[in-house]
């Protein structure tokens, strides 16, 4: 259950803050940093001296909210088949601020009769409407988060992938030619018989036969899925593997594909209603929703971009560490590769299951949506954000068994001005500790501490703090801390 603990969220709670300004700033040897300004809308401007003593607390633990860089993702939709991938798209047109998007790629050439009831009949056509319905919401999703790209942005990204055209090919080696350190996360939504070959392969394919094997190797390292897998030979004969692929789709475990398990575990939690949350009055992109699903809600593609979306509680490089998108074990099969998919369980509400691993996070990624849906008709001073988490003494700690771990989040702020609710628990089925476990004291409380355990070797306990605010819908986000006791 939830702490209830409250505490005040905001720099100034008599004050609504309006908008949300990105602010670079110069430092010696040419750093440069990010942090967030909040500006005050009404009463009259802001002094400088508040302006400036705002600047310095929140650039403490921007960090923390933003993350310290986007991820680079590029999504291929098989859009005109099955209406999940249209539903998957509303949600990731409204995390396009959390990433930086280097493309979308539509590689079915004609809508599906009788199934896909869409007015737009080329994959194509139906992914630039979307994104033109993103567009009409703009104005109001960039108020509430000026990293929202805008919509020739991402038209300019949106290319077909069908056979006879190489524009989706040569969107995916561009990017990952580009001199960019970070790597580029492919997230293949679908490739059936109706649809073009994946870009993915051909490129691939093309880079081994142009660069040779040296070449090819530097292109693939810079490679990392969250994928359906439909890459031939490059997933697991051709050296060297993918760095990292995590699987969101697969296993079947009794019967049930993990993908199909994100309609019947999210679809209604937190008293989620699609007509009313979706569909109603929340602008021309909700609308755009399709309900004629073989699971209600399917959106079986969307666990590729969730597990990716920076929340504070997952790691894209570690897929067994759990996310949005539930939580992930090597494929037995796939030796020393780190190849993933949901063949693990967590303990959660009294049960063990692997759908714990996703429905303990439901309610608050259905309310995450729900809040962006609204940004899509509300500005900045009638919606409501995710608070931003800060735990001070760093997310890594060393101690010895018998010791005291103090964990503080009193940093932590809510740029609405809201109270903040504070829960902290033991994620006991990630780390490597397994004997009995520790009491958490002020569990419900800003600060909180533990006990570690005795040991006869090195073990992780994970500790997770889970911060709520109080606006409408409650909104959460997380920190981890990943504590190593020594014997």
């Amino acid at each position: 259950m939830r702490g209830l603990n409250t505490r005040t969220g905001g720099l100034n709670t008599k004050t609504r803050r309006h908008e949300e300004q990105l602010v670079s700033l110069d430092r010696s040897a040419g750093e440069r940093i990010g942090f967030k300004l909040f500006q005050k809308k009404h009463n009259g401007d802001m002094s400088a001296r508040i302006l400036r003593v705002m600047a310095v607390v929140v650039m403490v633990f921007v960090s923390t909210a933003m993350g310290a860089e986007r991820v680079r993702i590029i999504v291929a939709t098989d859009a005109g088949g099955d209406p999940d991938d249209e539903q998957s798209m509303v949600r990731f047109l409204l995390y396009a601020n959390d990433f930086d998007v280097e493309g979308i790629i539509a590689n079915r050439p004609s809508a599906r009769e009788g199934e896909n009831k869409n007015s737009e009949r080329t994959g194509l056509g139906i992914v630039r409407r979307m994104v033109g319905a993103y567009g009409k919401c703009y104005s109001s999703l960039s108020a509430n988060d000026r990293r929202y790209p805008t919509e020739e942005y991402l038209l300019k990204r949106t290319v077909a992938g069908y056979d006879e055209v190489d524009d989706g090919v040569k969107l995916v080696m561009e990017a990952v030619d580009r001199e960019d350190s970070r790597p580029v996360w492919f997230c293949n939504w679908g490739t059936d018989k109706e649809s073009g070959v994946s870009c993915l392969k051909r490129a691939l394919d093309r880079v081994r036969k142009e660069r040779g094997e040296e070449g090819y190797a530097k292109f693939k390292n810079k490679i990392r899925l969250s994928s359906a897998d439909k890459f031939g030979e490059h997933t697991n004969e051709i050296s060297p593997p993918f760095v990292v692929w995590v699987d969101t789709f697969r296993p079947e475990v009794a019967g049930k594909w993990w993908y199909h398990r994100f309609s019947a575990i999210t679809a209604k939690a937190g008293g989620f209603d699609v007509r009313r949350d979706v569909l109603s009055g929340h602008g021309p992109l909700g609308e755009l929703y399709p309900l004629n699903t073989t699971h209600p809600q399917k959106e079986g593609d969307t666990m590729t971009f969730l597990f990716l979306v920076p929340t504070g509680l997952n790691d894209e490089q570690r897929p067994d560490w759990g996310s949005w998108a539930g939580r992930y074990g090597r494929m037995p099969e796939a030796g020393e590769k780190n190849y993933y998919w949901a063949n693990v369980e967590d303990e959660w509400g009294g049960m063990t299951h692997r759908e714990n691993t996703l429905k303990r996070w439901a309610v608050d990624l259905q309310n995450d949506f729900r809040a962006r849906l609204d940004w899509c008709v509300k500005d900045y001073a009638h919606a409501n954000h995710p608070p931003m988490v800060r735990v001070m003494g760093g997310n890594q700690r060393r101690v010895r068994g018998g010791e005291r771990v103090e964990l503080n989040a009193e940093g932590s702020r809510d740029p609405d001005g809201q109270e903040l609710k504070f829960n902290w628990i033991l994620y006991r089925e990630v780390g490597t500790y397994r004997g009995p476990w520790p009491a958490m004291e002020g569990a419900d409380e800003a600060v909180a501490s533990f006990v570690a355990p005795k040991v006869e070797e090195p073990q992780t306990i994970h500790a997770i703090v889970i911060v709520t605010d109080t606006g409408q819908p409650t909104l959460s986000r997380y920190q981890r801390v990943v504590v190593t006791v020594l014997p």
